[in-house]
């Protein structure tokens, strides 16, 4: 252990003045963090401080909660690294999904009969299986609208179907919706003769809040668990899961640290809460810190997101770049074409010669909606000029899964064998799934390397041998998780032990590598293929935030494209505020005077206008951004 006025960060990272404040301190604390302030490596840092002194007291924990479950993956790794395996097992990082079935899954039995769920429930996560379920299943018929069915909207179900916690849910049948909504949680709850019973993550969140408000033992339980608390994205906190956030900590001892950027709150059409950063001020009696430090972004796109962060926020003070940068690095442009395919060959020409210089992973192409579309004539003229690109909501989700990263490291040991990380990952997992302690017991370690040594092996003879794709592949996958116990590894992440998480994700994941494995016949391209490495990212804003990219392009910077800005224009200016804020070195917006866009449910080739979103031009006009016109170009 380390006396805590000895404490240093670790990797020689030098912290500015409010973040070194953060780090060390006992109190709630608000951190208001930009684009590129480092709010991971603040987190990481502070749980290394807090472990290596043990002020998180063993056997105490620190739990870290993200909204994606690559953050919630990237977080643990860091901390990892900077305190190692030993101490980083008092490290847990889950999403608010994770952290909220984690109690239901084992607490379940804890609910009164008519809210408890069988212990075989099914996931659901689309709204559109909500709605069907509700119009499908519920048979009782309501005394003034007996057409209900016909008349609810699927998106104001949803939105109603989670609004009050369980203790409140019959208080509102008056309303159609909250008739619909109570009749929908019996369903749901308890399956029919044809239904399962079936959740969505706002149910699994309502039901493990009302677990612990009527059962003090538990939440007590749960609050000596976890001495420290870390709320990563907190704008993007919804009102349920803030609410259950507040039943489990609410007025305990446990410390409180919220990070977070207003100007990037996107996600109100999730359900994400207008004040998520007051009502924790407030409630958990939070002290407030700001980062002005953009450890990201060049100089020159720095000076264009303080402009928009000043029409956002008028009290959001300027952010500072750092040394590492020329005061004149940075290109932010707008570029205009005549039609999209003039458009598509331009960027497919331009990005030919860039990718001699940067890998393929370093670019990023954004849209605000509809990639398949806005992206398709881009797609096809990379694809012309010898670039691959792929939509990257298809892999995002399944790459940041446990299941299948434990089976891709193991191919990629299988293939490639030089891989030093990889190996110490899967080692570390099953010494820790058979129980071994990783530090102490060498002779153990030395007998678990060389017994999947051998299994890697054999793997190589099967994956080299395969006849029959459609049969093999998907068995060769399930022998690689079977070799580390299928049940073991349930255990060890618990989200895979209940409901059919587990047998979406193995669906998912067999199909998309055999599809990779048919359209190159080699495993090494099927790998790097499935893993995205020679492929150029295509994505919605939405999927594109938290991550960072030294190029950028964003496509169809036009009033098609932000349909709703006439009524959504605030939440529209953060969304193009994080667009622009994912680069590092330079973004490029397009706007096209014709573009292919789907409305009215077909594709359509329109003349597209600027004028309902002229604000975000004279915004770039402000900033000093350059247009160019490239309606001659070919």
């Amino acid at each position: 252990m380390i006396k805590e006025e000895l404490w240093k960060p670790t990797d020689g990272i030098v912290l500015e003045e409010a973040a070194n404040q953060v780090v060390r301190s006992q109190e709630n604390t608000l951190v208001i963090a930009g684009p590129g302030a480092g709010k991971s490596e603040l987190l990481a840092q502070r749980a290394s401080y807090l472990l290596e002194t043990n002020i998180c007291k063993d056997p105490q924990k620190i739990l870290a909660i993200s909204f994606k479950v690559d953050a919630a993956d990237n977080l643990k790794k860091r901390v990892e690294k900077r305190v190692g395996g030993d101490l980083a097992k008092r490290f847990e990082s889950r999403t608010f999904d994770s952290f909220a079935k984690s109690i239901l899954d084992r607490f379940r039995l804890t609910l009164p009969s008519g809210w408890r769920p069988d212990g075989e429930y099914n996931l659901v996560f689309n709204d559109r299986e909500v709605m069907d379920i509700a119009t499908g299943y519920i048979k009782k018929e309501h005394p003034n609208f007996p057409n209900w069915q016909y008349e609810i909207k699927t998106d104001r179900l949803v939105r109603s179907f989670t609004k009050d916690p369980l203790h409140l849910l019959g208080e509102r049948e008056d309303d159609l919706y909250g008739w619909v909504t109570k009749e929908l949680w019996k369903i749901m709850i308890k399956g029919t003769s044809s239904l399962q019973s079936s959740l969505t993550f706002p149910m699994i969140s309502r039901l493990a809040e009302y677990i612990l408000n009527l059962n003090s033992f538990i939440n007590t339980a749960l609050r000596l668990t976890y001495s420290h608390i870390f709320l990563d994205e907190f704008q993007d906190t919804t009102y349920v899961q803030y609410d259950l956030l507040k039943s489990a900590f609410l007025g305990s001892r446990s410390v409180l640290t919220a990070v977070g950027d207003d100007k990037q709150r996107i996600m109100g059409w999730a359900g994400a809460m207008a004040d998520s950063f007051k009502a924790y001020s407030s409630d958990f009696n939070a002290t407030s810190f700001q980062l002005i430090f953009n450890h990201r972004s060049a100089p020159r796109l720095i000076e264009v997101q303080n402009v928009l962060s000043q029409a956002i926020s008028h009290n959001t003070p300027p952010v500072k770049c750092t040394d590492k940068w020329e005061k004149d690095d940075g290109v932010c442009e707008v570029w205009t074409f005549n039609d999209y395919i003039q458009e598509a060959k331009h960027i497919a020409k331009f990005l030919s010669l860039k990718l001699q210089s940067i890998n393929p992973r370093d670019i990023c192409i954004i849209v605000k909606q509809q990639e398949s579309v806005y992206a398709k004539q881009i797609i096809e003229e990379l694809q012309n000029v010898g670039i691959n690109s792929r939509i990257e909501k298809d892999y995002q989700d399944i790459l940041s899964e446990e299941y299948v990263q434990l089976i891709v490291n193991t191919l990629y040991l299988t293939v490639f064998k030089n891989s030093p990380a990889r190996w110490q990952e899967v080692i570390k997992l099953k010494s820790e799934l058979d129980g071994i302690d990783y530090n102490e017991d060498l002779k153990a370690m030395w007998e678990i390397e060389e017994d999947f040594q051998k299994f890697i092996s054999l793997l190589k003879g099967k994956i080299n041998s395969i006849s029959n794709i459609y049969n093999e592949i998907p068995q060769i996958l399930d022998d690689i998780i079977e070799y580390f116990s299928l049940i073991k590894f349930k255990n060890y992440y618990p989200k895979y032990f209940v409901g059919n998480l587990l047998k979406n994700t193995r669906e998912k994941f067999h199909q998309k590598i055999i599809d990779s494995y048919v359209d190159h016949r080699q495993w090494d391209k099927a790998i790097e293929d499935f893993l995205g490495v020679y492929s150029i990212p295509i994505m919605t804003i939405h999927k594109s935030k938290g991550l960072e990219y030294e190029c950028v392009f964003f496509i169809g910077l036009e009033d098609d494209a932000f349909w709703s800005f006439r009524s959504q224009s605030e939440s529209d200016m953060r969304a193009f505020f994080v667009a622009l804020s994912r680069a590092k070195s330079e973004v490029y917006f397009t706007f096209s005077e014709i573009r292919e866009i789907m409305k009215y449910r077909k594709l359509q080739t329109t003349y597209q206008s600027k004028s309902i979103i002229s604000s975000l031009y004279d915004l770039l006009i402000e900033a000093n951004v350059v247009t160019k016109n490239l309606t001659e170009t070919v």
